[in-house]
């Protein structure tokens, strides 16, 4: 125990700091559960899409989309949120899964359409990349 205060009483800025990041983890982590889940794996999005009418919206380019797509997807491009906000309103009821090609660049979209009234809007992790390598269902045409 005096080992213990020793240390202490030598190295203050050490200890506060290691207080700070432990308070700063604690609050972060707080945060992130009270907001809930961002994003899903594919296998919540499917058990979302088959039981609650989830719409997944691909905002992948134009060719891609028209190569291959989630069953049942609907394209609306990155840039274009903003302009298709009639167009979404009416899935503001359901469940909205955005994906791009990896999951890395719909963050931004999740955060516009949540700003837009959309409260169950998640990002699907891994993008269509990883719904494909966990072996999940695509149409192409």
């Amino acid at each position: 125990m005096d080992q213990i205060i020793e240390f202490v009483g030598n190295h203050p800025f050490l200890i506060l700091t290691t207080v700070a990041v432990a308070i700063a983890l604690l609050v972060t982590e707080v945060l992130r559960l009270k907001a809930g889940p961002t994003s899903l794996e594919p296998a919540e999005a499917t058990q979302l899409y088959n039981h609650e009418d989830a719409v997944f919206i691909d905002i992948r380019s134009d060719a891609d989309f028209r190569k291959s797509r989630l069953p049942g997807a609907i394209h609306i491009a990155a840039s274009a949120i903003e302009q298709n906000q009639d167009r979404l309103k009416r899935y503001q009821d359901r469940p909205v899964i955005v994906y791009c090609s990896n999951g890395m660049q719909t963050g931004r979209v999740v955060a516009q359409l949540k700003k837009q009234g959309i409260e169950r809007t998640y990002q699907l992790r891994g993008g269509f990349t990883g719904w494909q390598s966990n072996g999940y269902p695509t149409v192409s045409k």
